[in-house]
Formats: C-alpha cells, structure tokens, sequence
C-alpha cells in the first residue's frame, strides 16, 4: 500500500513538475501548447491535457472522502461516464491560461496535500473498487488515480512536443 510519506512525496512532485511545465522559458512554448497530445487518442492538445489535470485536482478531495466511506465493494465509477466528466472540466477551462491552469493545479493539489496529510493510515488501507481497479487501498486508488496519472499526463506534454513532426 501506498504510504501517507509516498502519497505526499507523490503529490509534492506532481505540483512541481506541473509548475516546471508551465514555467515561462523552461515549461513549453505557445506552439508546443497547441501541439495535439497522442497520449488521449489525440483529443486534446497539451495546453488541454494540463487543462484535465487542474479539473481533476478540484475533485479529488471528496470523492476520495466518498470512496472512504463508501460500503465495502461499491464502485463509485459504476455507470459514469468518465470521458464526458473530463470533456466538460477541460471545456469549462478553455479559457484558461497555462499559468491560471498552473496556479489551479498549485491550489488545488495543495488542497489534496492539506488531507493527505490529515487523513487517518486505516483510512488510506480501506479497500475500494474504482473501475477496472478491484479491492485496492484508498492510498494506493489515489497514488495510480491522481499521482501517476497526472505525472504521466505532464510527461506526455513533453513527449507529444519532442516527437511533433518527426
């Protein structure tokens, strides 16, 4: 199971590599931003895809309370449509600059931070269902869920500007 320390650690990093990302001279430039980012099917271009990374930041805090006291089993993302729920956060930041999608990603994850830090251990070894994700520790549905998919989302930003036309 993923340790509070690891979480935290996890959660630290992300903020970081989100604010190097978008830092003016050492982040991308205005081109690379629009470049469209493979790692969603070529959906979203990259500007887009840290657009997808604040909105899942607003979220986390209370579904991860929702999957803390959710009954053993239940799986909250049963008849979700996950694709539409990110298709509208990311439209609804549309307007957004990288450095307001940045600054939401600092606030935000800040937020995650603050209740990581505060949440019981019992609470992180609860076993919960997500998806495909059967019976997994809350520490562990946050570190693959929140963590390593926005770290994984960043690095495809710069993956999708080192590869564009080649």
């Amino acid at each position: 199971m993923a340790t509070k320390t690891e979480v935290i650690g996890g959660l630290e990093f992300l903020i970081q590599e989100a604010k190097r990302i978008g830092a003016p001279g050492s982040g991308l430039t205005e081109e690379q931003w629009a470049i469209q980012n493979h790692d969603d099917g070529g959906a979203w271009n990259n500007r887009e895809v840290i657009a997808h990374i604040a909105s899942v930041g607003a979220i986390v805090v209370p579904f991860m309370g929702a999957l803390a006291s959710a009954p053993e089993g239940a799986d909250l993302m049963s008849g979700m449509d996950i694709d539409a729920m990110n298709a509208q956060n990311v439209t609804q930041r549309a307007d957004k600059s990288v450095a307001d999608l940045v600054a939401e990603i600092e606030t935000t994850y800040k937020g995650v931070l603050e209740w990581a830090r505060g949440v019981p251990d019992d609470v992180l070894a609860k076993k919960v269902s997500l998806g495909g994700h059967k019976d997994i520790p809350l520490g562990d549905q946050l570190f693959r869920m929140i963590i390593l998919h926005g770290v994984g989302h960043i690095y495809s930003c710069y993956g999708a500007s080192f590869f564009a036309g080649r």
